[in-house]
């Protein structure tokens, strides 16, 4: 059996020593992930043409899911993950993202600029440009954040 292993620093080498000695090997590639609850790696990682970019959560201004894609927009660049977008938003700091729609979650600090808009939506214009919408099902929880 191989294993992936996603925990903090301080539990990392005792669980890795205790399952070595039970005989199961730990391998980036396991299709099996033992994930630490509360665990951040501060990174996603995705692909673009050239092949696999580790992107730094501060890096993002929003992740957005299309179908069965989930792409991770950057100031500059986009990227296209295999995880999938509520597993981001476990990842992602609370303080620090907040989910618009079912399927966009955006930095809280990349707004430009907010449009109202008819029956309970905002238009979102982010620093790079892009354009989102927060849908009425996420209205209210975007006003109580933002304090509008």
């Amino acid at each position: 059996m191989r294993i992936k292993l996603r925990l903090n620093r301080a539990l990392q080498e005792s669980v890795k020593n205790e399952l070595i000695e039970r005989g199961i090997e730990i391998s980036e590639d396991a299709g099996l992930i033992l994930t630490e609850e509360g665990y951040n790696s501060g990174k996603i990682s995705c692909k673009d043409k050239d092949g696999i970019v580790i992107v730094e959560m501060s890096e993002i201004y929003y992740v957005e899911s299309m179908g069965h894609d989930v792409f991770v927009h950057t100031k500059e660049n986009t990227y296209k993950t295999d995880l999938r977008l509520y597993r981001i938003e476990q990842e992602l700091p609370e303080n620090k993202f907040l989910r618009i729609s079912n399927s966009v979650i955006i930095k809280s600090d990349v707004i430009k600029k907010i449009r109202p808009g008819l029956s309970s939506k905002f238009y979102l214009t982010l620093k790079n440009g892009d354009n989102v919408d927060v849908t009425r099902t996420y209205y209210y929880k975007f006003k109580e954040f933002y304090g509008i």
